[in-house]
């Protein structure tokens, strides 16, 4: 049994992989900050909670409580196995934030860093639960009187 058989646990990494994914999607945008004319992105959260939805309910999955990698070009390699990894699920689109300069950047650092440190506290609560519920595992698994 792996721990991507328990379905919270493919929850939870799922949410890992999304939250890691978003994070550099900003980190992206942080070292874009002087480029002229770019548009900061940003992953929709949407997708993601419509995934977990889709999960839940049994459909689009990839079996075993994991979703499904999607391939998005025919040079993609498709995953062999159905713990999905870091996902092409959701795709990152523009979100320009509250100002745009004279040279057309639309990257506001503060904002970002706030999106940077939302994300973070969002990962880090991810990582608690997921190692909260492999010590209830080792736990339930562990002979009496040890």
């Amino acid at each position: 049994m792996r721990p991507d058989d328990v379905p919270v646990l493919a929850l939870l990494r799922q949410s890992m992989s999304f939250h890691a994914d978003r994070q550099q999607v900003i980190a992206e945008n942080v070292a874009n900050a002087n480029t002229p004319g770019y548009t900061p992105r940003d992953l929709d959260e949407s997708d993601f909670h419509a995934a977990l939805r889709s999960q839940m309910s049994g459909g689009e999955t990839g079996g075993r409580g994991a979703l499904r990698l999607t391939t998005t070009n025919a040079g993609h390699i498709p995953a062999s196995g159905a713990d999905g990894g870091s996902s092409s699920l959701w795709q990152a689109s523009e979100s320009p934030d509250s100002e745009t300069t004279v040279n057309g950047n639309s990257v506001v650092i503060e904002e970002q860093m706030v999106r940077a440190q939302e994300n973070r506290m969002r990962y880090e609560s991810a990582v608690t639960l997921y190692q909260k519920s492999i010590g209830l595992l080792r736990t339930a698994i562990r002979a009496p009187g040890r």
